[in-house]
């Protein structure tokens, strides 16, 4: 088994973990207090360096002991990933994301391995309109910050999908990622969003998206394979990327040279090696890159480069520089 493949293997193990954080009902509801004192270890803040002396600051809930759910929209564009609690700080090595870009949720995993206190999720089959529920996050960087509300409703985005929280537990900038308990001190949702202008008007993501999450990424894969096919990839014996021995994954000095200053090309490429599988870094033709990490992704890029009739070539792809062999195959 090629490594690359191992510590993704190891990776997609960690997150299935998520699934022993079902637990049995309680037979007592805990006062905010308790809540508090139980949930706020698993709480942190999220910082992801975006260049520029650029920071942007949200929140993440330990899902498992070495993981972290967090929504997206806090670490894209970050060329580094760290989360903080108290004098505690931790360097983020992987960010996985769920194929559905809409679902807007991620899981970190550190550098190195970690035992985090991680909480209990609660199934979406649970959830009630008017039960009490409490975020804990860092708005505008207040490091878990305690707030009460009630989940004022259960908005399903389609037909057969589980339903977006809506609550009144007041949340702000900064609060997105950060948990959404019950009385028992149970993860309800991943705060997503508050909407602009509402008062005591937030919404979180379902806390079950995260217990799916690792099927959807296996199921991912397989439709992500043959796709690279169209980029030219070439494959191993192994069924993994061949390397075309360009250069070592880590080198930024050997990305093509794209315009007059490196800098933009060499922070895009930073925040790919960010990324868990599947990963593809792009180059195309007329001058652009960037990163594809789901199928539909990549399927918008491959059909940008046909519109705009040039080369859509890859760079990298999950672990392996295979920059050279799309050329060659032709």
């Amino acid at each position: 088994m090629a490594p690359h493949f191992t510590r993704h293997r190891r990776t997609l193990l960690l997150i299935a973990g998520l699934w022993l954080g079902f637990a049995a009902c309680q037979a007592w509801a805990l006062t905010p207090e308790e809540v508090f004192r139980k949930v706020a270890p698993a709480v942190w803040t999220v910082k992801g360096e975006r260049g520029n002396n650029q920071t942007a600051i949200g929140s993440a809930v330990a899902v498992t002991s070495g993981a972290l759910a967090t929504a997206c929209h806090v670490v894209d564009g970050a060329v580094a990933v760290t989360v903080v609690q108290g004098p505690t700080t931790l360097r983020i090595a992987r960010i996985v994301r769920d194929p559905d870009p809409s679902r807007d949720l991620c899981v970190l995993t550190s550098e190195t391995p970690l035992q985090l206190p991680a909480v209990q999720i609660v199934p979406a089959a649970e959830l009630r309109v008017g039960q009490r529920v409490f975020a804990v996050g860092s708005p505008h960087g207040l490091e878990r910050t305690l707030s009460e509300g009630l989940i004022s409703a259960l908005r399903p985005r389609a037909p057969g999908q589980l339903p977006i929280v809506q609550t009144s537990a007041p949340v702000s900038s900064g609060s997105s990622g950060g948990g959404l308990f019950d009385t028992e001190g149970r993860l309800v949702g991943v705060t997503d969003s508050v909407a602009p202008g509402g008062a005591n008007l937030g919404f979180a993501y379902p806390a079950q998206w995260v217990m799916e999450l690792p099927q959807r990424v296996t199921t991912e894969l397989a439709t992500w394979r043959d796709l690279l096919k169209s980029t030219g990839v070439v494959f191993g014996p192994n069924g993994e990327p061949a390397p075309s021995g360009h250069a070592e994954l880590s080198d930024l000095q050997a990305l093509p040279s794209i315009g007059a200053d490196p800098t933009p090309v060499r922070n895009a490429y930073r925040q790919f090696l960010l990324q868990a599988r599947p990963r593809i870094f792009l180059i195309t033709g007329d001058q652009k890159f960037g990163t594809a990490t789901s199928s539909a992704a990549l399927t918008e890029h491959l059909k940008g480069c046909t519109e705009r009739k040039v080369t859509c070539a890859a760079y990298a792809v999950d672990d392996t520089v295979v920059w050279g062999q799309q050329q060659a195959a032709k």
